[in-house]
């Protein structure tokens, strides 16, 4: 299965897309390439509600963890240190590939939740800020898309994303 959070809101000046998908070992790869970011490190999660009524994207809640309750911490892959499943580090660069491997999950137990990127920089949980432990100390939240599911039927859609899957 495969699935896609799209940031197409140019008043947010975040464009670009988030896809997702499952893998033969039980994980989910993630692949992130956007066409424009504000200039920064910006911190990137996904949140645990696809609840976009509220302004700001304060209805997408905390970040997102399969399991018990750990402490924030850096993207998959950069340390054996306890982490939300959700903590994706920070993005920055246009044009660049972020991938990731999220150990354990499945597409369909993301479907409905929503990416964000913030304002700031994510300080990977080792910072001495009173947040630092619960998000990152990222700041507001700039930009949000929800994820959902890549229709087979959507050639558009497919061809685009085809490369990232």
């Amino acid at each position: 299965m495969a699935a896609v959070a799209a940031f197409t809101d140019i008043h947010s000046g975040v464009l670009g897309h988030v896809t997702f998908r499952d893998t033969a070992g039980g994980a989910v790869i993630v692949q992130a390439e956007f066409t424009a970011l504000p200039s920064g490190e910006h911190g990137f999660h996904i949140h645990k509600s696809g609840d976009l009524r509220e302004p700001g994207c304060a209805g997408a809640c905390d970040h997102f963890h399969k399991g018990p309750q750990t402490v924030h911490g850096g993207p998959p892959g950069a340390s054996d240190a306890p982490r939300h499943t959700g903590d994706l580090g920070n993005v920055g660069k246009t044009g660049h590939i972020y991938r990731y491997r999220l150990p354990n999950l499945r597409v369909t137990e993301l479907l409905g939740r929503t990416v964000i990127i913030h304002a700031d920089q994510d300080d990977l949980g080792k910072g001495t800020w009173p947040d630092s432990h619960t998000t990152g100390h990222a700041g507001a939240r700039i930009a949000c898309a929800i994820i959902g599911r890549i229709s087979s039927s959507n050639k558009r859609v497919t061809r685009r994303t085809r490369k990232y899957l």
